[in-house]
């Protein structure tokens, strides 16, 4: 038998109207067609449908589980946020075209729901979902998702028109949030902190996001190197877009002059907390002779603070005593002190411990009482739960980017994400003893599936159908 010869009963395989070639010892399965040209007919071969394998027979290219047309997809946990998260839609689309507010929504959608996603993942994650049926001819393949991330990042127009509508519609008071990534992921790696990468000597990124500190809505973002110090970021994130008769509640990370002036233009104002180590914070200690207390109360927590005004360099200089948290703290010093832990020392203590549970803000607000600048502050770390929660929701641990403009247009995807994450947590908040990740947990159990050519949603226990009535979500496709 020649090289290229096919035996007999390979042949007796192959389905009618086809041909077989033998190619290095297998048998391939061809399409072909008889085809007349310049008045002569001969055979023309087409593509290959698949070979024949001896004691199998044919088996075709297609037809493979992996290639039928998926008739089970996520329903639950997409509904729900579907259902609580139209106002991040609407305000998507009263700034974009159509077809790119949806494309960004549901990307952001998939990035609250299942976690930072990387770009190669996306599509799969929205073909197993509902949106691939409530948004059938959306395509976000992996080329579509990175052309979207630099369009938004190189076409600006319409990222800050929105960006502008959320500050124009705010309250006015901002604080701003910020979280370091590594650019590269890697395997098995758990969530890495900010002060571990120096170790490892990666390359890393900070995601800055501004919060309305009354209504929790975030309202810009923007990533930068790390390599730059954090004023300057913060620098450059506020002028992502005009502000004007804003107080920004600051952190003592971005304190810097220029900071300061940068949040005092436009007829702005802020409140700031100084660093520890600034000469300041030791003169507005309060003291025996501290100007004042006051009794402070949040939610369970009841507290004295005293306090302390000075005028430092012309500044309005404010120091808190959060009586409290100074004796647990001065507490859990002494207790590691006496354990014999190192880096614990009497010398230490007795030079800490007026630091202790000690707050020193400074502010350009000419009038506000001392006890209405720290209520302004405590607003800052009220609305920074909402940012860790979104942060630990998100569970980045690498943004697996590094172009400048994608990297932008995915800070601008993550802001859209945290929208979704503040509107649904709003729906959430009415239901007694149930976070966000309960909600979902719980949601994800309903499916949707295509039964004899309808889609219908299935898996519908009690419990299930009892929280979407509460989010007010429909069971219907």
């Amino acid at each position: 038998m020649g090289k290229y010869t096919v035996p007999a009963e390979i042949r007796k395989m192959k389905p009618n109207g086809t041909m077989v070639k033998r190619i290095s010892g297998h048998y391939y399965v061809y399409e072909y067609s008889n085809v007349t040209e310049n008045g002569k007919r001969r055979t023309k071969m087409g593509r290959v449908i698949g070979k024949i394998k001896e004691g199998v027979g044919f088996v075709p290219n297609t037809y493979f589980l992996s290639q039928n047309e998926i008739s089970t997809v996520d329903f639950g946990e997409y509904a729900v946020v579907l259902a609580n998260s139209r106002k991040t839609l609407e305000l998507l689309r009263a700034c974009f075209h159509p077809e790119d507010a949806v494309k960004i929504y549901c990307i952001a959608l998939i990035h609250f729901i299942q976690g930072f996603t990387s770009v190669k993942d996306i599509k799969s994650y929205f073909d197993m979902s509902y949106l691939s049926l409530k948004y059938p001819t959306l395509k976000l393949g992996q080329a579509a998702v990175s052309k979207l991330y630099d369009d938004l990042g190189r076409r600006g127009n319409s990222v800050f028109l929105m960006k502008q509508k959320l500050v124009d519609a705010s309250s006015g008071q901002i604080a701003v949030f910020s979280q370091a990534f590594s650019d590269v992921s890697h395997e098995n790696d758990s969530f890495c902190e900010e002060y571990e990468f120096p170790k490892r000597k990666e390359s890393q990124k900070h995601l800055l996001m501004a919060y309305d500190v009354n209504t929790r809505i975030p309202l810009f973002s923007h990533i930068v190197e790390a390599e730059f110090p954090d004023e300057v970021s913060v620098q450059d994130l506020l002028q992502q877009v005009e502000l004007k008769d804003i107080l920004f509640i600051m952190g003592s990370g971005v304190y810097s002059e220029e900071t300061l002036e940068l949040c005092q233009a436009n007829g702005s104002s802020y409140v700031i907390r100084l660093p520890q180590k600034l000469s300041s914070c030791r003169k507005a200690i309060p003291g025996p002779d501290a100007c004042g207390r006051f009794f402070y109360q949040q939610g369970q927590k009841s507290t004295v603070i005293e306090h302390k005004e000075e005028c430092i360099d012309g500044h309005r200089v404010f120091g808190f005593r959060d009586i409290n948290e100074s004796i647990a703290r001065q507490t859990d010093y002494l207790c590691e002190l006496q354990q014999g832990e190192t880096g614990y020392s009497e010398e230490e203590f007795l030079e800490l411990k007026d630091l202790m549970g000690l707050y020193v803000l400074q502010t350009s607000l000419p009038e506000t009482k001392a006890e209405d600048i720290f209520q302004l502050y405590q607003k800052r770390r009220t609305v920074e739960s909402s940012f860790n929660d979104f942060r630990e929701l998100l569970d980045c641990r690498a943004l697996e980017q590094e172009d400048y403009c994608k990297l932008q247009g995915l800070a601008f995807v993550m802001l859209v994400s945290a929208l979704i994450h503040q509107e649904f947590a709003l729906a959430c908040k009415d239901l007694k003893g149930k976070s966000i990740q309960d909600c979902l947990l719980e949601a994800r159990m309903l499916k949707a599936g295509k039964l004899r050519g309808v889609w219908m949603v299935t898996n519908c226990l009690k419990k299930q159908v009892d929280l979407c009535n509460a989010l007010n979500t429909e069971l219907t496709i």
